[in-house]
């Protein structure tokens, strides 16, 4: 598939990516209502500091023009930046090829790009390039680089 479109918006988010995890149901025995909880501590902290970026980025990048809330047919690219594990050597293992697991990163990464106000829902992602890395320093930090693209042609 090749799409022709325009660029939206290009950034870099430092911190070490999360993961959108699984969620348990957990009932409040006062109010006997049932509540969802997410397992993964570090997603909202994740979530948050992506959408600041975002904004950040996209009024640095646009003074002059008000932050769209995007209605149409999106790529979006990522490339999440891990850090490697202190006990792990590049020649030993190059890639990361243990959790956290490359999708799951990508849903937190567009829950919070829906998050930021960028996009109105992460359904109009039609495309989707995630990659996970080390970011082996000094040469790369942790977090995420991103670029998102509307898409204005299809191609087969």
């Amino acid at each position: 598939m090749s799409a022709t479109g325009s660029l939206v918006l290009a950034c870099h988010i430092d911190g070490t990516p999360a993961t959108k995890g699984s969620y348990k149901s957990v009932r409040n025995r006062r109010t006997g209502k049932t509540l969802l909880v997410g397992m993964n501590r570090h997603e909202h902290e994740w979530r948050n500091r992506v959408a600041r970026a975002v904004r950040s980025q996209w009024f640095t990048q646009h003074p002059t023009r008000p932050m769209p809330r995007l209605d149409a047919p999106l790529a979006v690219r990522a490339v999440f930046l891990l850090p490697r594990p202190k006990s792990v050597s590049p020649t030993a293992r190059p890639w990361p090829t243990v959790s956290p697991d490359v999708d799951k990163l990508a849903r937190c990464l567009l829950d919070a790009l829906t998050d930021s106000g960028l996009i109105k829902d992460d359904s109009r992602v039609i495309h989707l390039d995630a990659h996970k890395h080390y970011a082996d320093p000094p040469h790369r930090k942790a977090g995420a680089d991103i670029t998102i693209h509307t898409l204005t042609k299809e191609e087969s």
